[in-house]
């Protein structure tokens, strides 16, 4: 049995459901869903499980050893006999988020995953069937239904500004320069005909201040919140090119696009202090960086 011990909001649970997905299949395994770091009551931004809106079957398991685990896990790392313990009973954390880490490919069919798993080449052979389990379960209704419909019938491109929690000074992901935007628009502009921008943020007031949008036809979407935010991937989903933030909310949006055609800009820095080189497979190799 897989088992997932699940932290994050939408998109960070979405790479780690792939990971845990992936090794589950291998081993022809169940899969099992650990809500206890969600369900914790911590100074961190609260975080929900957020999974149950697409068609996903893995059942929810309790397990006090994995709270245990979750507790002590700095501790125990921290010596070689509590990382012989944590091999034991098959903890496997990723040691960084963005990287591929080797250790994936020898684990065995009863494993405890504990991470983020940023990386497709934990789950890029299965992508198919992903794209079946991240099917979301409720269809479009009002608003978002009719701009479904516009997006469909037009050379629609999704663009994503992440603010919000990224203005804590503890974030380790900045807000992203304008510039970063205005050059991503002027790419896809001159690639693409008559381009229809949907605009997602959690500052709207700020971008329609800042971002000058006006020779394009555009629309800024902002009614989809809290319970209701997913639906916002949904609609990045349908877009035919996406503009994404440094965020897995977005990257998830533009992955689930199934455009064959997709052009996709991504910042080319994602964490404070990165070097403007993404390790392989955190980016699909067909997504531009600006």
């Amino acid at each position: 049995m897989i088992t997932l011990i699940l932290s994050g909001g939408l998109g960070n649970q979405m790479f780690e459901y792939a990971a845990g997905r992936a090794l589950s299949l291998r081993h022809r395994a169940d899969l099992h869903i650990d809500l206890y770091i969600l369900n914790k009551k911590t100074k961190a931004t609260i975080r929900n499980y957020e999974l149950t809106v697409f068609n996903i079957k893995a059942p929810i398991k309790k397990s006090v050893l994995n709270k245990i685990v979750v507790k002590g896990f700095g501790f125990l790392k921290s010596s070689s006999l509590g990382r012989t313990f944590l091999n034991n009973i098959g903890i496997f954390r990723d040691e960084k988020a963005q990287y591929y880490d080797s250790r994936f490919d020898d684990l065995s069919e009863n494993t405890t995953l504990f991470g983020y798993f940023q990386n497709e080449n934990y789950f890029k052979g299965i992508s198919k069937q992903l794209r079946i389990d991240f099917t979301f379960k409720a269809p479009l209704k009002g608003q978002n239904d009719e701009i479904r419909s516009i997006i469909e019938q037009n050379t629609s491109v999704s663009i994503h500004i992440r603010r919000g929690d990224y203005s804590n000074s503890n974030s380790n992901l900045p807000i992203l320069d304008i510039s970063y935007y205005k050059k991503a628009i002027e790419h896809i502009a001159s690639q693409i005909s008559n381009p229809y921008f949907f605009i997602f943020s959690d500052g709207i007031d700020w971008v329609k201040e800042n971002l000058d949008l006006s020779e394009f036809n555009h629309q800024f979407i902002d009614w989809n919140k809290n319970e209701n935010s997913y639906i916002d991937v949904q609609l990045m989903s349908i877009c035919k090119h996406n503009i994404i933030a440094n965020s897995s909310f977005s990257w998830w949006g533009a992955w689930l696009n199934n455009n064959p055609n997709k052009l996709v800009i991504a910042p080319n820095k994602w964490y404070k202090g990165d070097n403007g080189k993404y390790p392989d497979g955190f980016l699909p190799k067909e997504w531009i960086t600006l």
